[in-house]
């Protein structure tokens, strides 16, 4: 029974030490860190650990309506012109759009919106944001007839890290709001 006592009180010990040194050495980095960061990591890291999937722990997802009295093809049109129209309210320029073949013959379409203006000050503050531009949205058909449309979820680029600085998170928003909203406009199927 001492034995045990004293293992567990080892382990107990080894746990607290442990604890200290985490605390010593990561705390302080950790309380620079945006005040959402560690929230968002977690609801990221959730998503992972349900799905096994990392992208579904990453990217936002809508289904699309199809309006009664239109076809798909007319459906998912619709849908392109109102990204356009909102991306343009927001001051995001479509720059590139394609159709992608796929052997299961199912639609596939990405289209890509900027700002050059908000993509200069984010390259100011950190090159490594080139790989986030320009922002993408993807409409995919699913084996079952539905749609979804996609994008990236914003909220790590925007609060992961140190916390931005007051222009920047207004800018990161703007830009954020401009995509979930097109996003969520084009899935309904209405401006």
């Amino acid at each position: 029974m001492k034995l045990i006592k004293g293992l567990l009180t080892l382990i107990g010990a080894l746990v607290v030490i442990a604890g200290i040194i985490g605390a010593v050495t990561v705390g302080p980095n950790v309380a620079k860190l945006d005040s959402q960061a560690l929230p968002e990591y977690m609801k990221m890291f959730d998503k992972v650990l349900t799905t096994g999937d990392p992208a579904k722990g990453m990217v936002r997802k809508v289904k699309m309506v199809i309006p009664e009295g239109m076809t798909k093809e007319e459906a998912i049109e619709n849908a392109l012109d109102i990204m356009d129209e909102v991306g343009e309210e927001y001051g995001l320029a479509m720059v590139d759009h394609k159709t992608m073949p796929r052997k299961s013959g199912l639609y596939t379409h990405i289209r890509s919106y900027c700002s050059p203006t908000i993509a200069d000050t984010f390259l100011n503050y950190s090159r490594e944001f080139i790989a986030f531009m320009p922002c993408r949205i993807g409409i995919i058909e699913e084996a079952n007839g539905d749609i979804y449309i996609y994008t990236m979820s914003m909220e790590l680029l925007l609060s992961g890290g140190y916390p931005l600085s007051k222009e920047m998170m207004e800018l990161g928003n703007e830009v954020r709001a401009g995509m979930y909203t097109m996003m969520e406009k084009a899935a309904a199927g209405d401006e």
